[in-house]
């Protein structure tokens, strides 16, 4: 080989250079970022190259992936990998992860149903509550005066959150209800908990199963409006009708037992 080849040859193998990402997404519409930066395309599958990276350096990347399952519900998945240059990587967006984030739209429940809800419940002297996704905190609200002791509500909503303290000290139960600017999934301490009262959705609802099961004590009931726990039956559903507002409404009672505490999460 001669001198200018070799120095060719030499430059090529310490020039910076792309890697390859194959992308596996949830569906063709979902939003792709990489480092927060949004890549343009559609489809189940795109391709991306990263900017040149050094021939002795690896570069930690985090893939972001945002897609509406239904019409209520926004679904974030992220991902990181670490590349080297010149690497070409498949990288599978579609598998549900336990750091998978839910953003559900706020839709209140009707007032009756809600009492219907904390009926299900059986609200006892000393029952502590927690509401994920409070809205207007109507649900917790109702607990408190049918009996319960104290209330957490949650919020991801700055103006929700904002309702829900305000709505709280109009009843008079400030001091007794704590309103939580914040993401309801990032709450794992619920060992005070004893009723769990939701209306979020499925993918919501899979997400907090498994600190459910972690975090609460035997004896402890949880009711959903409308939506379930995958493969967890519920102990009782009712079917109760609005007169607030027409139509029937399904609501589900678990409660959780030493063997539900031993289910692999």
């Amino acid at each position: 080989m001669c001198a200018g080849a070799a120095l060719l040859f030499l430059a090529a193998q310490t020039a910076a250079r792309s890697a390859r990402l194959t992308v596996t997404v949830p569906d063709a519409d979902t939003i792709l970022a990489l480092d927060g930066r949004a890549i343009v395309g559609m489809g189940v599958t795109r391709t991306i190259d990263t900017a040149p990276i050094g021939p002795n350096e690896r570069r930690d990347v985090t893939l972001t992936a945002t897609w509406n399952p239904n019409t209520y519900t926004t679904m974030t998945r992220s991902k990181s990998v670490s590349l080297q240059a010149g690497e070409a990587m498949a990288v599978d967006l579609t598998r549900d992860d336990p750091n998978d984030r839910v953003r559900v739209i706020y839709v209140p429940t009707p007032s009756d149903v809600v009492e219907e809800m904390v009926k299900l419940a059986g609200i006892k002297p000393g029952d502590v509550v927690y509401e994920p996704g409070c809205g207007d905190a109507r649900i917790t609200i109702a607990a408190l005066r049918a009996g319960a002791a104290r209330g957490i509500c949650v919020d991801l909503d700055p103006q929700r959150a904002e309702e829900s303290r305000a709505n709280v000290a109009k009843a008079g139960l400030a001091d007794r209800i704590d309103v939580r600017l914040g993401d309801a999934l990032d709450v794992k301490n619920l060992s005070d908990v004893s009723v769990v009262l939701l209306y979020m959705g499925d993918h919501f609802d899979m997400l907090l199963r498994p600190v459910l099961w972690r975090e609460l004590k035997p004896g402890a009931r949880v009711v959903s409006h409308r939506f379930t726990m995958g493969d967890w039956p519920p102990d009782k559903t009712i079917t109760v009708q609005s007169a607030d507002v027409s139509g029937d409404y399904d609501l589900h009672l678990w409660t959780i037992t030493d063997d539900v505490k031993r289910k692999p999460r």
